[in-house]
C-alpha cells in the first residue's frame, strides 16, 4: 500500500500549484490596495475597499444572480425529475446509455453551444433563416433562464436518476400490496427516498447558474448583469468599469466561501457518499 502512495505525490503537487496557490494569491489581493497590477512589492494591507464590494450596483447584480438561478433551478427540477423518473422506472435495457446521450452535449465546447443558441434566439438568426420563425429573445432575462435550464439540466437529471436507481423495488410492490395507488406510492415512497438526489441536483445547478458569466454575457448580449459579469468587469475593466483587482478578487473569494459551504452541505446530506457527488 505504501508503494501506491507514491502515485499520489504528483497529484498533491498539482493540487497545491493549481488550487492552493491561486487561492492564497486571491486572498492576498483581496485584502490589499492593489488595483491595476499583481505586484508584491507595493503590497499594503487594506480593508477600506470592502464597502465598495457592497455597492447598490453589485447588490443588484447579486440579487439578479439569485433570482435567475432560482428560476433556472426550479425549471431544472420540474423538467429534470420527470425525465429521470421515466428513464429509471422504464423497462429500457440500456438506461445508462440513455443518460449518457443526455450528457453528450456537455462534451461540446460550452461557448460554441452558446453562440449557436444565441444565433437561434436572435432576430434574423438560424430559426428565421431555415424555418421562417421570427424570434427575437436574445438579450432578455427569459432567454438567459431558458439557456441556463438547457445547459444545466444534466446536472439535475444525473443525481436524481442515480438516487432513483438505488431505491429497492420491493418497496413499490409492498406499497401496492397495501392498496396504495401509483400516485400515493410516488408521494410516500419514491419522492422521499429520492430527495437526496434532488438536493444534490439543486446545488449542482444553482451554484454555476448564480456565479457563471458566459450565459448572461453571450445570451444576454451584455445587457444582463450577474455577479460573474461584475467580477469580469472589475478584472478586465470592461463596460466602463475601472480595473480593480482587489474588489474583483474579494467578490470571488466570497463566492468560493459560499461554494465550499455548499459542498460541506452536500457532505452532510450524504455522509456515506451514496450519490454521484
Amino acid at each position: 500500500m505504501k508503494n501506491f502512495k507514491r502515485f499520489a505525490i504528483p497529484y498533491v503537487i498539482w493540487l497545491g500549484v493549481l488550487v492552493l496557490l491561486p487561492l492564497i494569491l486571491l486572498t492576498f489581493i483581496s485584502f490589499s490596495t492593489t488595483k491595476y497590477s499583481l505586484s508584491f512589492e507595493t503590497f499594503q494591507f487594506s480593508v477600506e475597499h470592502v464597502s465598495t464590494v457592497f455597492t447598490a450596483q453589485n447588490l443588484e447584480a447579486f440579487w439578479n444572480s439569485i433570482k435567475l438561478a432560482f428560476i433556472a433551478t426550479l425549471g431544472c427540477v420540474l423538467f429534470g425529475y420527470p425525465v429521470s423518473y421515466i428513464i429509471s422506472m422504464s423497462k429500457i435495457k440500456n438506461k445508462y446509455l440513455t443518460i449518457l446521450l443526455i450528457l453528450f452535449p456537455m462534451w461540446i465546447c460550452m461557448l460554441l453551444r452558446l453562440k449557436v443558441i444565441n444565433s437561434m434566439l436572435s432576430e434574423g438568426g438560424l430559426l428565421e433563416t431555415f424555418f421562417g420563425l421570427h424570434v427575437n429573445l436574445s438579450g432578455t432575462e427569459f432567454a438567459v433562464v431558458l439557456v441556463m435550464i438547457l445547459m444545466y439540466m444534466p446536472f439535475m437529471i444525473l443525481p436524481i436518476f442515480t438516487q432513483l436507481q438505488k431505491i429497492d423495488r420491493s418497496l413499490f410492490e409492498a406499497s401496492q400490496d397495501l392498496g396504495a395507488t401509483p400516485f400515493k406510492t410516488f408521494l410516500k415512497v419514491t419522492l422521499p427516498l429520492s430527495m437526496k438526489g434532488v438536493t444534490s441536483g439543486i446545488i449542482m445547478v444553482f451554484l454555476p447558474a448564480a456565479t457563471g458569466f458566459a450565459i448572461p454575457e453571450i445570451i444576454g448580449n451584455g445587457k444582463i448583469n450577474l455577479i460573474g459579469n461584475v467580477i469580469e468587469n472589475y478584472i478586465t475593466g470592461a463596460k466602463g468599469v475601472a480595473t480593480q483587482y482587489n474588489i474583483g478578487c474579494m467578490i470571488s473569494l466570497l463566492i468560493i466561501i459560499v461554494v465550499i459551504g455548499a459542498l460541506v452541505l452536500i457532505s452532510k446530506i450524504d455522509a456515506e457518499g451514496e450519490t454521484l457527488l
